[in-house]
């Protein structure tokens, strides 16, 4: 299949009508009809119903249609990011960012990448987990640094660094003075409850579901963002467990972080679209795995991915 052959058929599924799908190409009525033929034969069946009043879509040809849109934007994208590169016209690589990253990841990241290119504006910009997924989805950010797990339909998370994880307890719970928590000294507590744009999966890795057995009871408060859930904490309105990073980027008097042990890791990953096709993206992707690689082989805290 050619994306020549694409584009025309994509044209007709819209206008349902091939004289005005060959004007909208500028294309003669009979080397459209001819183009289209040739897509079914290769494909092994029809894709329009065709008769003297309207053109239809058979299901193969409402699958295209939906595919083929994606395939065309993808790659009508890409090369407009590489034109775009090869006149030397600046571009903008948006990464969002659910809390802090790493700075022994993300300050080299951004110096390698920016000698590799640069020609191209860097923003790194905060943001929750709606806005990182939605934002991906429309456009607005290329790239979103978070948390597995994630099992969104249309977005993929590379692994690019391995972290411990610490419990977060008021400073006064007697569970605040011990050197190292297990899951097992967890049993009974209530956890805060992360906000509603948070998926299922993520609320139950942090508050340790399959360490525990079971969904531990939550707090009637929620933590809209990092500085509300540590005050709620604080408070006394539950635990919580979070990355490390957490305890090294916010000090909270009226909170404790105790290092956790017998729980998985806390695995950080770049966030893309699945279409997206894009080597800017591939690069920073790929560079953000090989600077992760070498901060483990230093002193940092931080492990091999699993």
């Amino acid at each position: 299949m050619e994306l020549r052959q694409l584009r025309y058929f994509v044209t007709v599924a819209e206008e349902l009508h091939f004289s005005r799908a060959a004007a909208r190409l500028h294309l003669a009525q009979s080397a459209l009809s001819a183009q289209i033929r040739r897509l079914e034969t290769e494909i092994g069946g029809p894709l329009l119903v065709r008769s003297t009043r309207r053109v239809t879509l058979t299901p193969a040809g409402e699958a295209l249609l939906a595919e083929g849109r994606a395939i065309l934007a993808a790659a009508d994208g890409t090369l407009a990011r590489v034109t775009a590169l090869a006149r030397g016209e600046q571009r903008a690589l948006v990464i969002g960012a659910l809390g802090p990253v790493p700075g022994a990841v993300l300050s080299p990241l951004l110096a390698r990448f920016g000698a590799r290119w640069p020609q191209v504006r860097v923003e790194v910009r905060a943001m929750d987990f709606s806005e990182g997924v939605h934002g991906l989805r429309d456009g607005r950010i290329d790239l979103a640094f978070l948390y597995a797990p994630l099992h969104e339909p249309d977005v993929e998370l590379v692994p690019v660094l391995c972290e411990a994880r610490v419990v977060v307890l008021p400073r006064a719970h007697p569970l605040a003075r011990r050197e190292a928590l297990r899951p097992s000294d967890l049993r009974g507590e209530t956890f805060v409850v992360q906000p509603d744009a948070w998926p299922q999966e993520w609320r139950d890795f942090w508050t340790l579901v399959d360490e525990l057995g079971y969904r531990p009871p939550t707090s009637p408060y929620v933590g809209q963002n990092i500085e509300d859930w540590l005050h709620l904490i604080g408070r006394g309105e539950g635990i919580d467990t979070c990355p490390a990073i957490i305890a090294r980027y916010y000090s909270w008097p009226e909170v404790a972080f105790v290092p956790l042990a017998g729980a998985a890791p806390a695995v950080l990953g770049l966030a893309r679209r699945s279409d997206a096709a894009d080597p800017l993206i591939d690069d920073f992707v790929a560079l953000a795995r090989e600077v992760a690689a070498a901060a483990v082989a230093s002193t940092t805290p931080y492990a091999s991915l699993p």
